[in-house]
Order: C-alpha cells, then structure tokens, then sequence
C-alpha cells in the first residue's frame, strides 16, 4: 500500500491530465515506507520527472540534527521537477500536501515549453559552430591576405566532393526536399568557383560560412550536425 491516500493519489492523476498529455504519458510511481510519497517520469523522456517527497527545513544538516533528535528542524513536503519553470532542475519546499501537488500542472507546462523551444535552441547551438568556425579562421589560415595556389585550390575542392557525396548518401535517409537538395549543390558549387576570387581569408569567412549557413538550414538531425562539425573542422585543415 503506497504511503499517499487514494485521495490524493487521484488528484496527482487529474494534474496530469491537464493539457496536452495524459495520465498515461507518464509512468507514476507511489511508494510505500519512503519519504518518497510520488515520483512521476515522462515516459517519452525520462530524463522529464517530478518527485514529491518529505524532507527537514535546513537542507541536509537540518535533516541529519532532526535524524538524531536535535534542532528545529521541521518536516516539509518538497517537490523536486525536472524541468522547472525556468531552470531545468528546480526544488521547492511546501507547506501542505494541496500546494505540493499544484506543481504538476505548472510541471507539464513546463515539459511542453521545453520541447516546443528545443528547435530553437538547436539552432542557438549551430549557430555557435559557425561562430566557432569564423573565430578558428584568425587562428589557421595563416597569410589570410595571399591567394589559394592550385594544390590548395584542388584539395579544398576535393574536400567539398567528399561533402556532396556524403550529403548524396543522407539525401534519403534525412529526407531532403529537391530545393534543398539544389540549395546545397549551389553553395558548394559556388564556393568552389570562388577558390579563385578571393584572397583565403575571405574565402573562408564568406563562401565557407554561407556554406555552413545554407547547410544548417537543412542538416537539423544529429547526423547532420556531426557532418557540419566535420565540415567546419576539415576545410581548416
């Protein structure tokens, strides 16, 4: 028998209902002789809980002085949530079991914020490749005012075939639309032709970035993101 009355696990269950989830969402675990009285998961990310458990004011000192019978600490029913409203990880002591449960609804609006934001902060973390990228070019390209000679010119060309046609193998699999397809084929097509244009140093921060920037346009999955690192890191070697 869990520690928490039905009465109160059943209003754990109609918190979760709120929104765009359900109870069955989440896999809801209430356990008996524990100070853990819920531990709630998200079943399509774990890594999404929210705890609700019994613990001493003062922290952890608070708790071993009450353990041993010293101190004023006094009991309180805390909610650990992951994410919280506004850092990931948030820990908030209660003074009664009603305000405790009141989180799991500000819980799930949370874990929705979160994922309708994840794209959005994919995009920040590309964006700091590129950013990577620019700043890597003042530190390799050595005499960034001289001109590429042929045998550089034919092994950043080389670099790029090597990038198309790992692009070609992914086309499928990442499920390009034929613009994006064209799109890419244009900016590598474009940086080659302005091998012979520009001195190195611009060529990197115009054509090698466009061609970053065109790219993480459409490269959004994981792999994608791997090929861009190694993009990035094989054009400065």
């Amino acid at each position: 028998m869990s520690t928490l009355r039905n009465t109160v696990i059943n209003q754990i269950i109609d918190y979760l209902e709120h929104g765009d989830f359900c109870a069955e969402d989440f896999d809801s675990q209430f356990p008996d002789d524990s100070t853990v009285l819920a531990q709630i998961t998200f079943k399509a990310l774990p890594k999404y809980t929210f705890v609700l458990d019994e613990t001493y004011s003062g922290g952890s000192i608070g708790s071993a002085l009450a353990v041993m019978g010293q101190g004023n600490a006094k009991k309180v029913i805390r909610t650990v949530e992951k994410p919280g409203t506004y850092k990931n990880l948030e820990t908030r002591t209660h003074e009664d079991i009603d305000s405790a449960i009141t989180r799991i609804s500000a819980w799930v609006r949370s874990i929705r914020d979160d994922l309708i934001n994840s794209r959005a902060t994919l995009r920040s973390t590309i964006d700091e490749l590129t950013e990577s990228f620019q700043k890597s070019i003042d530190e390799n390209i050595d005499d960034p005012e001289s001109y590429f000679e042929s045998h550089e010119e034919d092994a950043i060309k080389a670099k790029l075939d090597e990038l198309h046609k790992r692009v070609s193998e992914l086309e499928k699999k990442l499920d390009f639309t034929p613009e994006e397809t064209k799109k890419i084929e244009k900016a590598i097509e474009k940086s080659k032709s302005d091998l012979k244009v520009y001195p190195k140093g611009v060529w990197y921060k115009t054509a090698g970035t466009k061609l970053l920037t065109v790219m993480k346009g459409i490269l959004k999955s994981k792999e994608g993101r791997e090929i861009l690192a190694d993009l990035a890191k094989k054009l400065l070697q």
